[in-house]
């Protein structure tokens, strides 16, 4: 299929090409080769790939220039109407490929206005090359540092945990509360909380009244969010002990561990530096809006 692909000219075809699901653990591991630099596209794959129900809440679609996988990927997720309102684009080597693909392709809908998501420094650079091609404005967004701990990493004890608690997946009857206390609550995120509840992609410390003191979440594209502790249980190692539980379990399940930290967001970093996790780059959310 891959051969057929690559042997028409990009003239008679959109030149980004979906790739269909069962090459997605393919395309995933290629980004084992700059290692963990690329931990965003492998993490972001291998999530999708893991917990393919998260396709409930949004439809993924990944596409490479040309159909061929070494040139990298875009990620396109399509709302309910089939309208996009987020892309991912994470090269592998050349970025110039993906670019001058993503200038003729008709996959996008530039006249909508959407974010491009966890964008690397490189990833931002070539954006600004499409604004000038595709008469649109990027506003730089959210920055947000990269951390990371490797899945063959120690883990963590966590024999002292909190008394009076436990911890368990969200309940639905508290799903509001972790919607409303997210940081870019908007009308979807609600639905988004829901899907990693299903996923059992949710970790909550409750006290034994199953009041939700503290929890995190493992957002669909494969990063550890949303780490909250209820004003007036604060100070007290909540909001450490669950990160904690988080990791462990993950490593359980022999994942790598990726987290992003907004860059105002310092007493989220002082936490994660104090764990040891590696600070490996930052990204930026881009919102896209027609010129």
């Amino acid at each position: 299929m891959d051969e057929t692909l690559n042997s028409i000219p990009f003239t008679n075809m959109d030149p980004l090409v979906e790739i269909p699901r069962n090459k997605w653990p393919e395309l995933r591991d290629l980004y084992r080769n700059k290692w963990p630099d690329d931990a965003v596209a492998f993490c972001f794959l291998d999530t999708q790939i893991t917990y393919p129900k998260l396709v409930e809440y949004c439809n993924i679609k990944v596409y490479s220039p040309g159909g061929d996988i070494h040139n990298g990927f875009v990620a396109v997720y399509f709302n309910e109407m089939g309208v996009t309102y987020e892309v991912m684009i994470q090269p592998l080597e050349n970025i110039d490929i993906i670019e001058n693909a993503l200038t003729e392709s008709e996959v996008i809908d530039w006249t909508k206005v959407f974010y491009v998501s966890s964008a690397s420094p490189v990833v931002v650079k070539c954006f600004r090359n499409l604004e000038k091609k595709l008469n649109v404005i990027g506003n730089t967004g959210n920055k947000a540092y990269r951390y990371f701990i490797d899945k063959t990493s120690k883990q963590f004890d966590i024999s002292n945990s909190p008394q009076n608690t436990y911890v368990a997946d969200l309940k639905p009857e508290h799903l509001h509360i972790i919607d409303k206390t997210w940081t870019f609550h908007n009308d979807s995120s609600y639905k988004m909380f829901e899907s990693l509840l299903k996923n059992h992609l949710t970790y909550v410390l409750y006290s034994t009244n199953d009041d939700p003191l503290a929890w995190i979440t493992v957002a669909w594209e494969g990063t550890l969010t949303h780490l909250y502790c209820i004003e007036g249980h604060r100070k007290k190692g909540y909001a450490e002990y669950i990160l904690k539980y988080a990791v462990n379990d993950q490593l359980n399940r022999g994942k790598d561990i990726l987290a992003h930290t907004l860059e105002k967001n310092a007493q989220a970093q002082k936490l994660f530096d104090k764990l040891n996790f590696r600070k490996i780059g930052y990204d930026t959310w881009i919102y896209v809006i027609k010129n």
